[in-house]
């Protein structure tokens, strides 16, 4: 990686690191960014302590960073631009957020999924290698999570759906969800992804166990699902891998 193309992406990753502290710190527009979530009683919304994994993805992705500058990896154009947006689009969407454009909020962390699938594809076109490629399943897998969560918060505070219908689309967002994340297991057979998937949901079935009850226990149930499916996924094709040791 180029001195110019270091500093292209570090700059990048410390504006956007800034950005979300000071949305806490100052705080933008007068409210914390978790309680802008707290306005509004979004089912598919995790606990607050599960947010803490956004200090896990930040501290990966500075080591993925790091692996281009102590030539560990070499930077192609396309993981460049890739992550040059993911940066761009994280940072656009706390200001949008902060300011309550909903529906602009949800556009924008949905191009950032968009760029993060770019982005992933590209690491895994450019050096396939788990350890490089994690910092960006555990990104993807967590704005999969939020685009989902954006989603019914827009529903909800915009749109106007009542607690009846939430519950209704609760459901069906959670399955969707599910069969992804199975999905994932499956084909790209990403842990990380999977991983991350449980953990948003063990933080929705503990924010929902206290008042909603039916959607904590149907949360549950579908975190086992996943957790036994994705399993039997692995076995699955390590048998296969077994079976063909030139399969790649």
């Amino acid at each position: 990686m180029t001195i110019g193309k270091q500093f292209v992406l570090y700059l990048a990753f410390v504006i956007m690191i800034v950005v979300n502290a000071l949305a806490n710190i100052l705080p933008i527009n007068g409210y914390q960014t978790g309680e802008l979530s707290d306005m509004y009683d979004v089912f598919f919304t995790p606990a607050g302590f599960i947010f803490s994994i956004w200090g896990v993805i930040y501290f990966a992705l500075l080591l993925w960073l790091l692996s281009f500058s102590f030539k560990k990896q070499t930077l192609s154009p396309a993981q460049f631009w890739g992550f040059l947006l993911t940066c761009l689009f994280n940072t656009s969407w706390i200001l949008v957020w902060h300011f309550l454009l909903d529906g602009i909020a949800f556009i924008v962390i949905f191009l950032l999924l968009l760029s993060l699938v770019f982005l992933y594809q590209a690491q895994k076109k450019a050096n396939d290698s788990k350890w490089y490629l994690l910092p960006i399943s555990l990104y993807l897998g967590w704005i999969i999570v939020a685009t989902i969560t954006n989603f019914s918060y827009w529903l909800v505070a915009s749109i106007g759906i009542d607690a009846s219908l939430q519950t209704i689309v609760t459901y069906v967002l959670l399955s969707l969800a599910t069969i992804l994340g199975l999905g994932i297991a499956y084909f790209l057979k990403d842990w990380a992804i999977i991983l991350v998937f449980i953990w948003a949901m063990y933080g929705i079935f503990t924010k929902n166990l206290p008042d909603h009850r039916s959607i904590a226990i149907f949360t549950a149930g579908l975190m086992v699902i996943l957790i036994i499916g994705s399993i039997v996924s692995f076995l699955i094709n390590r048998k296969t891998t077994v079976k063909n040791p030139y399969h790649f």
